[in-house]
């Protein structure tokens, strides 16, 4: 009897010693081919690609699109420089001439490269920044500079018409 319960016991404890060397974390490989390719690739200055932008009658919305250089989500951000005007300016006005500058959130999720040597890069990102309040007939110019990591880029004046 002695015999069985020190048996027992003993198989119990190689059990428990056993189990307890797994691990609650499911198992990673050494190396995941996102970070991989990630690290080979040289990241660059994002440029400009598209001016995305509404408005309606009450409001309006700057949002445009950057390419990003590859870099990560959390490296990239924008400005936008604007001003409204009650009628159309008989010029463009300059970059100087705008002069409300606000910070922009990001819209959306970015797009990221899905083949290829870039393959999990950051491929483009989406900017906005909402107004209400605005009058219909409001010229809205403005430009966007969007900044990576590795410098910056910036769109084009542009403007917008709020309709009546």
């Amino acid at each position: 009897m002695k015999f069985n319960k020190l048996f027992s016991t003993t198989l119990m404890a190689i059990a428990v010693l056993f189990s307890s060397c797994e691990t609650d974390e499911p198992h990673k490989p050494s190396s995941s081919t996102s970070s991989t390719t990630t690290s080979k690739q040289t990241i660059t200055k994002p440029s400009f690609d598209k001016f995305l932008s509404t408005a309606d009658k009450a409001s309006f919305s700057i949002r445009v699109r950057f390419k990003t250089g590859g870099d990560k989500e959390q490296n990239l951000s924008a400005i936008v420089h604007w001003r409204a005007y009650s009628s159309k300016p008989s010029k463009t006005p300059s970059k100087s001439d705008l002069t409300k500058v606000e910070s922009m959130r990001q819209y959306g999720a970015a797009t990221y490269y899905k083949t290829g040597s870039k393959k999990g890069m950051t491929e483009s990102i989406v900017f906005d920044k909402s107004h209400a309040g605005y009058s219909g007939g409001n010229y809205i110019y403005y430009y966007v500079e969007c900044r990576n990591s590795k410098g910056s880029a910036t769109s084009s004046i542009t403007y917008m018409v709020t309709p009546r």
